[in-house]
């Protein structure tokens, strides 16, 4: 009786040791973000994601590219913009040195891009991020750490302001992954 208690003991500190052992379950998988990014181009813009893996093994956040082609100042609507998940609007899409009040209270700035101009920004859905204790935040640590973006459709509506006009350009990715079940 006493060996059997021995290896039972010893099957459960290996049980114990293996559960703790820090290695994330994504890790041996290899991501896939199909089409590699998403993009619509016509004469007034082109407005692009690409989902990211940055530190990450899977993808947690998208580039977003918007070029203006047009002759009049293009506003990106951060407020009415939302992150697309199978198809559905799921929240709001936050970016790095967004001001959190300022996302509870839909007050997000706009952001305008000039005739002929460019802009780029990593942005990530606010649903699967993780916001850093202000006694943390320092000029050089994140103040929002991004989350894996689910297996299915990802993606965002994006709600742009054009002269007088509003446009919504959706643009999504479908994510899957490979060896793992």
């Amino acid at each position: 009786m006493n060996g059997r208690r021995t290896i039972g003991f010893l099957l459960l500190i290996g049980l114990v040791l293996w559960g703790c052992s820090g290695v994330h379950p994504t890790s041996n998988a290899v991501w896939i973000a199909q089409p590699e990014f998403s993009e619509v181009d016509n004469r007034l813009y082109s407005a692009r994601i690409a989902p990211q893996k940055g530190e990450s093994p899977y993808f947690s956040f998208f580039l977003l590219t918007l070029t203006n082609k047009s002759s009049v100042d293009l506003v990106v609507d951060w407020n009415a913009s939302q992150y697309l998940f199978n198809g559905k609007p799921q929240g709001v899409m936050v970016f790095e040195g967004i001001d959190p009040e300022a996302v509870k209270n839909a007050m997000v700035p706009l952001d305008t891009v000039a005739p002929g101009a460019s802009f780029s920004l990593e942005i990530m859905p606010m649903r699967l991020i993780a916001w850093s204790p202000i006694k943390e935040k320092t000029a050089a640590a994140r103040s929002i750490s991004p989350g894996m973006l689910p297996i299915g459709e990802n993606g965002i509506l994006l709600a742009l302001r054009h002269g007088n006009g509003h446009i919504t350009i959706p643009l999504s990715v479908r994510i899957s992954r490979e060896g793992l079940p």
